[in-house]
């Protein structure tokens, strides 16, 4: 279970759109105020949160590590051929997802020109796309 939630694409949803509330709020907020107070301490207690599990789930399986500082994003599991078939064909729709949607979003950005949040609201629904993609294919695993 623990390894599920550490490894889960909707836990790296989470982080991004922490990332992007608190940036949000930064900007939008002349002062700080309690909700900027709330959302940083939340996503604090989150981040802790999360490493601390991996570290708990270290301990406990130390068969099975998960790194804690690597350039491996978490979600990617390759234990056997199996696995590495599915990673392989959701990066593979990932990659499609991304030759279709930096185009579309560039035009969006033109668009969109006058509003300077719009570029952390477009880069965010990018990785949370980028994220349902992959855990649609991963879900395929599971079943």
């Amino acid at each position: 279970m623990i390894e599920r939630f550490l490894r889960s694409p909707f836990t790296m949803c989470i982080f991004l759109i922490g990332l992007a509330l608190i940036y949000t709020t930064n900007m939008l907020l002349e002062q700080r105020d309690d909700l900027f107070l709330f959302l940083y301490i939340s996503y604090a207690v989150f981040v802790i949160t999360y490493f601390g599990l991996m570290i708990y789930y270290n301990y406990k399986t130390p068969h099975r590590k998960i790194r804690i500082f690597t350039l491996i994003p978490y979600e990617l599991k390759e234990e056997d051929e199996g696995h590495q078939y599915i990673t392989y064909r959701a990066c593979r729709k990932v990659y499609i997802y991304y030759y279709f949607a930096i185009p579309a979003a560039i035009i969006f950005l033109v668009i969109f020109n006058g509003n300077h949040l719009f570029p952390v609201f477009l880069l965010t629904v990018l990785g949370l796309g980028q994220y349902c993609i992959f855990w649609s294919e991963i879900k395929k695993l599971h079943h």
